[in-house]
């Protein structure tokens, strides 16, 4: 605790100094509230995962600090090895010199599947930035936690930079939406891939702008640019996939004059998007559409629980509780035999999103057990996405309403579902303030498509994709802000030039 006061006494005094920080609406004391703040929410989101939850809960950050440990352990004897982990120097292969003494170990290091065949595995990049961190946090998670909510924080304000010239009397306002949001908050304050991604969307989003938006061509937002790129397309390349086309419309807007803005936008991001994925098919193999019923077929098993076994290219599932359609075998702890005329399901590792049904059992061989999963509590029924149009047409809506209303207090069935049960409901209020009190005229209606744009296409892919509620509370993180800039767009401030409380944080 003492180290991690250190840091942020100097991370506190760098922030004081930098011009970046310096800002006519969002004074130092502004900000410094806002990092106090989140480091009462890394305290929170400590006690909800190391405390709250039983003992021997293996969340996020506990397995990432856990193989960063492992990482970092090579260090004092084998320095090398240390840093070929970090730096990716190395093979996939099981024959590689580090697999035994270190990959083996690691929980979340994970392997090659469909879902990796475009990018890489976001687990590493935590685990590697955390085993750097490891080199001066002393295995303290005070440490880890305050570097993660600090890069975070910068990522932030780097978002509240970009547009605020966009919310002009309103930036107080966006600064709240954007620090304070209770989600956003929670989440971007843990050892987690959050912080990260905010950060790289504050920065990419203030590389970006500044770029293709306001043509200031200067090396260092160039290379700002390219960097947070890059880092998205290794831990979360879907938010860059979901920002990058919206963005580019609206730079396209801004700069030619463009009207009719709906058929415009609407017309562009279903060519790009339809677009980019027969691209990537006809030419590169690549099955943008199979990914995601892979994706959402693994969740819904997920989220059902049960016992998963492995023998060449037969993955099986059998229900949670079921102990009596499998015996073991051999002296080994982990070989077994599936019962004859026993019933499951299973898939071909080839092809994973065709689902086959075994009725009649034959097959005697011996399988290895892969997992044994408890039902989510907060699973979302939902049918199994299939490699159809139907299929995808009959889910959007659905998807969509999921990651927008869901959790709320009549499917909430523990104590973060509950809190984002409130969120919601804060939210909900927040969008009929802003329309009873909103300007007869939106000052940048470009600006409003692009949110929705981003807001849709990012609510419908997590809602597509993922089937339980703690699981969407957390992907739509780094896309909250924008939801949340679309009421503001339509707000008058001068009411609140009249009520005294307000009247200071109104321009």
């Amino acid at each position: 605790m003492i180290l991690a006061a250190v840091y942020f006494i100097l991370f506190s005094f760098w922030l004081s100094k930098s011009s970046f920080f310096k800002d006519d609406r969002l004074s130092l004391r502004y900000i410094f509230i806002f990092l106090s703040v989140k480091v009462a929410a890394c305290f929170a989101y400590y006690w909800v995962y190391f405390c709250y939850y039983p003992a021997g809960f293996n969340g996020d950050s506990v397995s990432t600090l856990h193989d960063a440990e492992i990482m970092f352990s090579a260090l004092p004897e084998h320095p090398m090895d240390y840093i070929r982990m970090v730096f990716g120097l190395h093979s996939e292969l099981d024959s590689d010199p580090l697999y035994d003494p270190y990959f083996k170990n690691i929980e979340k290091w994970g392997r090659a599947d469909v879902t990796s065949n475009f990018f890489l595995n976001d687990n590493r990049t935590p685990i590697r930035f955390n085993a750097l961190i490891r080199l001066f946090s002393f295995g303290k998670y005070a440490v880890h936690g305050f570097v993660m909510l600090a890069i975070s924080f910068v990522g932030q304000y780097a978002f509240y930079k970009t547009f605020k010239p966009y919310f002009p009397g309103k930036e107080i306002f966006l600064a709240f939406i954007l620090f304070l949001t209770p989600s956003v908050l929670f989440w971007t304050s843990g050892v987690l891939k959050e912080p990260i991604a905010i950060c790289l969307l504050g920065l990419f989003s203030y590389g970006f702008f500044k770029t293709a938006v306001h043509a200031q061509f200067r090396w260092n937002y160039i290379l700002l640019l390219l960097f947070s790129a890059a880092i998205f397309l290794i831990i979360k390349p879907y938010i860059l996939v979901v920002i990058l086309i919206p963005y580019t419309l609206f730079a396209l807007v801004n700069h030619f004059k463009i009207k009719r803005l709906l058929l415009f936008y609407f017309g562009w991001i279903t060519l790009a998007y339809l677009g980019t994925a027969v691209v990537l098919k006809v030419f590169f193999d690549k099955d943008v559409l199979h990914t995601i019923v892979v994706r959402q077929n693994d969740f819904v098993s997920l989220s059902k629980g049960g016992i998963f076994f492995i023998n060449g290219d037969k993955y099986v599932r059998l229900e949670y509780k079921d102990s009596t359609h499998y015996k073991e075998v051999g002296k080994n702890g982990n070989l077994f035999q599936l019962d004859r005329h026993s019933a499951f399901m299973y898939w071909n590792t080839h092809n994973l999103r065709d689902t086959i049904y075994e009725t009649n059992n034959k097959d005697t061989s011996y399988f290895e057990m892969r997992a044994i999963c408890a039902p989510s509590g907060s699973a979302i029924n939902i049918d199994r996405l299939q490699y159809s149009f139907p299929s995808f047409a009959k889910l959007i809506p659905l998807s969509f309403y999921n990651v927008l209303c869901k959790p709320f207090f009549y499917d909430s069935c523990s104590l973060l579902e509950h809190l984002a049960s409130v969120e919601n409901l804060a939210i909900f209020l927040f969008f009929i303030i802003c329309f009873v009190l909103r300007n007869r005229s939106i000052k940048d209606v470009n600006l409003l498509f692009c949110f929705c744009c981003i807001v849709i296409v990012s609510y419908v892919l997590i809602g597509i994709t993922t089937t339980v509620m703690g699981a969407i509370v957390r992907y739509k993180v780094p896309f909250l802000p924008f939801l949340l800039m679309i009421p503001l767009l339509f707000l008058d401030s001068a009411f609140f030039k009249r009520i005294p409380f307000f009247k200071r944080l109104v321009k």
